[in-house]
């Protein structure tokens, strides 16, 4: 079987029509200033720029439920330290990459890199 030109035609259209719709559909990286948003039962505590942060910061958050610290070291965030029973927050490590999250549910503390 011979190919012919509208064989051709054909095949280059898919693959134009494959090669637009991927640069559409894949994400572009992590592009863009990354924050730190830290909620609790919802409520916005802090909003931390990520991009750029030099150096060591800890927050403490404390109330009924129990209490955590959380570092921002250079750009990550992490959970260092927590009351919680199972650590699931502390065991998650640094979050530096859009669309990470640690969460501490015995406390409803969220952290969310956006």
């Amino acid at each position: 079987m011979i190919m012919q030109k509208r064989d051709l035609l054909l095949i280059a259209v898919l693959l134009l029509v494959c090669g637009i719709a991927a640069a559409f559909l894949y994400p572009r990286g992590d592009a863009g200033p990354r924050r730190a948003v830290i909620t609790q039962d919802g409520k916005v505590l802090y909003d931390i720029p990520l991009t750029g942060h030099k150096g060591i910061d800890e927050i403490r958050i404390e109330d009924e439920r129990g209490e955590n610290t959380i570092r921002i070291e250079d750009e990550t965030v992490a959970v260092v330290d927590a009351d919680c029973p199972d650590l699931v927050c502390v065991k998650t490590g640094k979050a530096a990459k859009k669309g990470d999250v640690i969460a501490c549910l015995p406390h409803k503390l969220l952290i969310e890199v956006k």
